[in-house]
């Protein structure tokens, strides 16, 4: 069995609390207004950096986008890489848990296609 799969989520007994099933934990690793957003364009790309990350996502705040990278870090779906060059040069990468949710995220993608309204 590989880390991703065995490795627990942080705070993992405090996000289950309020849930009896595992949608609801799911939700609480994914469900925040742009997270999953974010990891849909990394996904997308293989590897990203900030500036083309915050390009691809227009509406999202330099605060909102450095704080929901922390949280996909956290809960190991991405990894974040910094090269020690100058300037300074970090990139997002998805780790093999992250991968995992890219088809939910497809499914997802095609279902708001479906139902949204068009503009």
């Amino acid at each position: 069995m590989n880390k991703d799969t065995t490795e627990k989520f942080p705070k993992q007994k405090e996000r289950q609390k309020d849930f009896n099933c595992s949608l609801g934990f799911a939700m609480t690793v994914i469900g925040s207004k742009w997270r999953a957003i974010i990891l849909w364009h990394i996904l997308k790309t293989d590897s990203i950096r900030y500036g083309e990350l915050k390009k691809s996502i227009p509406n999202i705040s330099h605060k909102i986008l450095s704080q929901e990278l922390k949280s996909l870090e956290m809960d190991g779906l991405i990894e974040r890489i910094a090269y020690a060059t100058i300037p300074p040069k970090v990139e997002y990468i998805p780790t093999n848990r992250g991968k995992s949710l890219e088809s939910i995220l497809t499914d997802l993608c095609l279902w708001g296609k479906k139902y949204m309204i068009k503009p």
